[in-house]
């Protein structure tokens, strides 16, 4: 059995693999194991964790197809230990481009408990980077930001939308979900990205209305950086009760870009980019 695949296309080179992995948290790191380009060799996400791990097959054994030489898949089939049909497939597209899709159907509610929502999560666990935060448009101009702690301070929801647009967190005993502390400020549009040395990092993003941001200073666990730890830049999509259907087919789209930072204004610039090529949603 095949458990990962090497691909390279124009200036980058990507290693994605299934959970079999037994790394620092066991067997559940399925994704991009590793990401460098041709002028950063140094990986992208945490040598024992990945990046774009899809919460929907993390820890549950997905199997790896390779599609093509520049294209593989991981899937997952309905059981009954979890009833959802999965398949998250990873494009490289030259020069510095992973397009990525998810896919998938629940068989039978999945929902949490008290939840009218259902929650479809990714986390990227990042390397090292010296500097740890996301950078997103707030109000007009560029915020950048990482929670104070795990889980405080994590969740940052669209302004194009009205409160009672966003979903309602049940209450819990006990501890609740590290994502689920909201901050005030809001993203103008659904892209971000982060700086790896000379490198830019960035998630684009289509389905705006369900999208949400999240993070946490050290999700990436400890830093070869002394007295450091590594950072968490999370997202997911949040699909409301009144769009939610067992058995309906939903397609979740990201393209993330990883080339050498030039400036902000090439950021919206890849974003209009994928818009046009990729017909992203836009708000």
């Amino acid at each position: 059995m095949t458990h990962c695949e090497l691909m390279q296309v124009g200036d980058i080179q990507a290693v994605v693999g299934d959970a079999s992995r037994d790394g620092v948290g066991g067997t559940q790191y399925c994704g991009v194991w590793s990401l460098t380009t041709k002028r950063r060799v140094f990986n992208a996400f945490g040598n024992s964790y990945a990046g774009l791990i899809p919460g929907d097959i993390r820890g549950k054994a997905p199997r790896l197809e390779v599609r093509s030489d520049s294209c593989c898949a991981l899937v997952r089939k309905a059981d009954d230990t979890y009833p959802v049909d999965v398949c998250a497939t990873y494009e490289l597209v030259a020069p510095h481009y992973i397009d990525h899709t998810l896919r998938f159907t629940d068989r039978r509610d999945v929902r949490g408990p008290g939840c009218s929502f259902r929650e479809v999560s990714w986390c990227c666990y990042m390397n090292c980077p010296e500097d740890s935060r996301i950078n997103f448009l707030v109000g007009g101009k560029w915020f950048s930001y990482i929670s104070p702690e795990h889980g405080v301070g994590s969740n940052i929801a669209p302004a194009y939308l009205p409160d009672r647009a966003l979903e309602v967190w049940p209450k819990v005993e006990g501890r609740r979900s590290f994502h689920w502390d909201r901050i005030r400020e809001r993203f103008d549009q659904p892209f971000y990205y982060g700086l790896l040395g000379d490198h830019a990092l960035m998630l684009l993003f289509d389905t705006p209305r369900w999208l949400r941001f999240f993070c946490s200073p050290s999700g990436g666990g400890g830093s070869l950086r002394a007295r450091e730890t590594c950072p968490a830049w999370d997202f997911e999509w949040v699909i409301p009760a009144s769009d939610y259907k067992v058995g309906r087919e939903y397609a979740l789209r990201v393209r993330l870009v990883y080339k050498p930072f030039v400036s902000q204004d090439d950021v919206l610039a890849e974003y209009e980019k994928a818009v046009a090529e990729l017909g992203f949603e836009t708000v």
